[in-house]
């Protein structure tokens, strides 16, 4: 039996299904440049055996593998959608290990500048001297606005052994120092942090076709048939659509098209573009977590940004407003 067969039978992944697993964890790790796991050196077959049984492991594992079978319509789809769970499975390994490394830097320059305190009778909530315990009632977007446009000092880096700084420290203390301002009340260093990833790219690995979305994407024909759905979807799509700007709609119209062709049709350098995208990906993320039908959803808006690119494209003298 196929590894697709084996599990629509058991209910769990048999030997074909274990070698499908493990070449996929090390193609898709090598091939997007995620670190081994802590203790290995490299992606041998030991690493991708250890990666290979976390991501099988507890209900989250199960819930893995039981929409991997649903969705899947043959072999070919099967490994499809797996590779894309690897994916996006090593990628959520990845920013934990980065926004952890985030919140160390942080509570260092908030343990040594005069300008924090750390709330009284709490282990980790933080305020500015002098400023308001009380936990802030703010929103994250309001306190993201507070550091819009906030100018970064990222200072030259040489060291292959060595995570380059994400800013320097004047830098982390004018960040800080301004959303807890902004929040009237105190911060867990946790939510502050997430507040300044609006303005540090805090991501090491390289990430430069990671996306959620990835997989919703890659079996349309799954979601054909509802109507219901599928105008419901139709107005959450368009919606969103409406928000996006220029480049937006460029990078969602081809969500499989590589950081290099993207930056030539944007006329921008790859760093710069593989940012707008995680940016954005992080963005939809966020808007459309519980919607009922995400999978309808990102589908008609690639749709609806392909149909824009190809209109955009075909009039003369187009041109990006952003």
């Amino acid at each position: 039996m196929t590894a697709r067969e084996e599990l629509l039978s058991t209910g769990r992944l048999g030997l074909e299904g274990a070698k499908l697993l493990y070449r996929t964890v090390r193609l898709v790790a090598v091939g997007h440049g995620f670190p081994p796991p802590r203790g290995s050196q490299r992606w041998d077959e030991s690493a991708g055996i250890e990666v290979a049984h976390n991501f099988l492991e507890g209900e989250r594992g199960t819930r893995r593998l039981r929409d991997i079978a649903v969705r899947s319509v043959d072999d070919r789809s099967f490994e499809r959608l797996l590779d894309a769970a690897v994916h996006n499975f090593l990628r959520d390994l990845s920013r934990q290990t980065d926004f952890g490394k985030l919140i160390v830097r942080m509570k260092e320059i908030l343990r040594d500048e005069a300008e924090f305190e750390q709330v009284p009778g709490t282990s980790d909530r933080w305020t500015l001297a002098g400023g308001e315990p009380e936990p802030s009632t703010l929103s994250p977007s309001t306190l993201t606005a507070a550091i819009a446009g906030t100018k970064i000092n990222v200072p030259k880096w040489s060291s292959d052994r060595r995570d380059a700084p994400l800013a320097d420290r004047p830098s982390f203390v004018l960040l800080m120092t301004r959303v807890l301002t902004a929040a009237e009340g105190s911060l867990a260093t946790d939510d502050l942090a997430r507040v300044l990833t609006s303005r540090l790219d805090h991501r090491r690995t390289a990430l430069a076709t990671t996306m959620d979305i990835e997989e919703y994407v890659s079996e349309r024909a799954l979601m054909e048939g509802d109507s219901g759905t599928s105008a419901v979807a139709e107005l959450h799509a368009a919606d969103v659509f409406d928000t996006l700007s220029d480049r937006e709609r460029i990078i969602l119209a081809d969500p499989e098209a590589t950081v290099r062709d993207l930056a030539q049709q944007l006329d921008v350098g790859k760093s710069q573009v593989a940012l707008l995208r995680q940016r954005l990906f992080d963005r939809l993320r966020c808007e459309l977590d519980g919607d009922d039908d995400i999978d309808a959803v990102v589908t008609r808006l690639c749709d609806l940004c392909g149909e824009w690119v190809r209109q955009w494209t075909a009039a003369k003298g187009a041109t990006s407003d952003d």
